[in-house]
C-alpha cells in the first residue's frame, strides 16, 4: 500500500482481491481499506475481518479452532478476499 501525492491531495492505493500484506499492527494494515479480509495472527490463528474506509475494523471473528502454538513470526498476514457491496459500505 503506497500513498501518492495527487495535486494537493494524498491518495493511497487500496488492496486488490487476493493481494496479501504483512505487518505488526492489524489496525494499521487495514487503515483506509474497505472489504472482507482473512487475517492470520502471529500465533497462527485465522480471523475474518470486515473493514470500511474511514472506520476502524467493523467485525473480527475467528475462523476454525484457536491454536495453542506460538509461531516465531511476529507479524500479521492479511489477504483481501472480497469487496463490500455498495449497501454494506454505507451501513
Amino acid at each position: 500500500m503506497e500513498a501518492r501525492n495527487w495535486g494537493r491531495k494524498l491518495v493511497s492505493q487500496m488492496l486488490r482481491v487476493n493481494e496479501t500484506v504483512s505487518g505488526y499492527d492489524l489496525g494499521e494494515l487495514l487503515h483506509g481499506e474497505a472489504g472482507l479480509f482473512e487475517a492470520i495472527a502471529p500465533g497462527g490463528d485465522k480471523f475474518q475481518c470486515v473493514a470500511r474506509a474511514g472506520h476502524s475494523i467493523t467485525n473480527l471473528r475467528p475462523i476454525g479452532e484457536f491454536s495453542n502454538r506460538k509461531g516465531s513470526a511476529q507479524t500479521w498476514r492479511v489477504r483481501k478476499i472480497g469487496e463490500l457491496r455498495s449497501e454494506q459500505e454505507t451501513a
